[in-house]
């Protein structure tokens, strides 16, 4: 995958990894790992990927049962081979330690392994930000030994992962399950100031969102927050007839200035929030226009799921479509790390099996 966009040199680092001095540092696994418990009789099929830097493994550490290797890879290299490795040795489920981000990291990473005899995946949440694990239902208290006997009981969930590509590009996508591009790209700069003060989760997601709304609102934040970014979106093969988002969205697509574009293949965001309606599966997009109208009682609609014909009116607007083609001025978000703007493909992939305790 090198040279995707996935390695660009413009790109934030792994979720492994950390700033320079600390990438001069070997990561010992035992400082954070408790063993307890009993071992499980297939010990060797299950195996952890944990993030060291993750905020709940940094402070309260991970509870292990013995038997069961835990590794964590300092960089895509490492993580690459170190799922290589699990697949040679026969490992039907792998757990991950960590954020959205360690998430993305091992199912982009491990993707290309996977595309026959995917081993489950469990998610810890043990991140700033878990809205995957929330999705899926998952408490922030699972212990590993937890996952292992969900995945005895065959306790899985489906769920797509986005995966995004240039055009052109025949290397493997970046796959993950909350994309952003516009305002959103700053508001995620506001949740990274939230963290620095302590804030995590549904409180991080809160503060951030009630500092974007001040700053479109109100101009808190300048006149580019409330101009939009010029965005690009086409969606081929979207019906343009019948029930539902499908049909309501159609006058998304085109090119013009936006406030805000979201996609997401979860069924359900933190806090209750709904921007994409009714609770449902597959790939689903939000998109408004830049300035909306009405902007605090329009919003306040838009998260609360409100009818789309409506909130077409204002230029709000929601698709369901299984590939958008799209071309970002200021880049985008995918799981919490920016990526630089351009033309990009968005597909749904194949659905993903989480072992949920």
């Amino acid at each position: 995958m090198d040279g995707t966009i996935y390695d660009s040199r413009s790109l934030a680092r792994l979720a492994f990894d950390g700033g320079t001095d600390e990438l001069r540092l070997h990561v010992n696994a035992p400082a954070f790992v408790r063993r307890t418990g009993r071992a499980p009789l297939d010990a060797s099929r299950v195996a952890v990927i944990c993030n060291p830097r993750s905020h709940g493994v940094k402070t309260n550490g991970l509870d292990v049962p013995p038997g069961v290797e835990v590794l964590s890879p300092r960089t895509r290299s490492e993580l690459r081979k170190t799922l290589t490795e699990f697949k040679e040795r026969g490992v039907g489920l792998i757990v991950v330690a960590g954020g959205d981000g360690t998430v993305r990291d091992v199912l982009t990473c491990g993707g290309p392994l996977w595309k026959s005899g995917a081993p489950a995946i469990a998610v810890l949440p043990k991140g700033k930000t878990n809205a995957l694990a929330f999705d899926l239902g998952i408490d922030a208290e699972a212990s590993v030994a937890e996952v292992i006997d969900a995945w005895h009981a065959d306790r899985l969930t489906m769920r797509p992962a986005i995966e995004i590509s240039r055009p052109g590009e025949a290397a493997a996508p970046v796959r993950g399950f909350l994309f952003g591009a516009g305002i959103f790209v700053s508001a995620t700069d506001l949740a990274q100031t939230t963290h620095r003060f302590g804030a995590f989760n549904n409180l991080a997601v809160a503060l951030s969102m009630l500092g974007s709304i001040a700053n479109v609102a109100f101009g808190f934040g300048g006149s580019g927050w409330r101009e939009g970014r010029r965005i690009s979106i086409a969606a081929p093969g979207a019906a343009s007839t019948g029930p539902g988002p499908t049909a309501a969205g159609m006058d998304v697509v085109g090119t013009r200035n936006r406030l805000i574009m979201l996609v997401s293949t979860m069924h359900r965001l933190p806090l209750g929030v709904r921007p994409f309606g009714e609770e449902r599966g597959g790939m689903k997009l939000l998109a408004t226009e830049a300035p909306v109208p009405n902007f605090l009682v329009n919003f306040w609609r838009t998260i609360r799921g409100g009818d789309d014909a409506r909130l077409a009116k204002a230029g709000i607007y929601r698709l369901d479509a299984q590939q958008f083609d799209i071309d970002v001025e200021d880049g985008f978000v995918l799981d919490g790390e920016v990526f630089p703007g351009g033309r990009y493909i968005l597909r749904e992939g194949a659905p993903i099996a989480f072992v949920t305790p």
